[in-house]
């Protein structure tokens, strides 16, 4: 069953995204952490289920039509921007924890 959810498309596109997110954890400067990373390839799977069909159709109205796997190139965009919005949220965890005292790598 596991095997016919990940060859499927949603499978497809929760891996294209958790890729996206992956690349750009990849591509972050400054302090690298494994938590982070796991973080931003969940957050990027999870957005590419749920926004890979808006993610299509805002792909193919700026740049044209999409050929060859335009579903994978939208889960991998939706990756993306669901990576930043993990980031996002990670840093207002961490600022919330630094004003109350606590570490902010715990």
């Amino acid at each position: 069953m596991v095997d016919a959810w990940i060859t499927g498309e949603a499978g497809r596109a929760a891996l294209a995204g958790a890729a996206g997110g992956l690349v750009r954890w990849w591509m972050t400067v400054g302090k690298c952490r494994l938590r982070d990373g796991a973080v931003m390839a969940a957050a990027g799977s999870l957005m590419s289920i749920y926004f890979s069909p808006v993610m299509l159709a805002l792909l193919e109205r700026w740049i044209g039509e999409i050929r060859g796997d335009a579903a994978g190139a939208a889960g991998f965009a939706s990756g993306l921007a669901g990576m930043s919005l993990a980031k996002l949220v990670l840093g207002m965890i961490e600022g919330h924890a630094r004003k109350l005292g606590g570490r902010h790598d715990a």
